[in-house]
């Protein structure tokens, strides 16, 4: 008995460090990686701009 206790616990435990997780990675971590990755994006082209001039036609 004590047995199926614990493991209802456990389960318990892990949906809880489940839901902090999906809330950590969809409030935090994925929308700081995409402004990352759009601001690294546009230094690489202004940098470009810089060092090689505007595009030519």
């Amino acid at each position: 008995m004590k047995q199926q206790t614990s493991n209802i616990e456990t389960e318990k435990v892990e949906k809880k460090g489940e839901w902090k997780l999906f809330v950590f990675l969809t409030v935090f971590l994925f929308p700081i990686l995409a402004t990352v990755s759009v601001f690294g994006y546009g230094f690489v082209i202004w940098m470009s701009h810089i060092l090689f001039g505007l595009p030519t036609h």
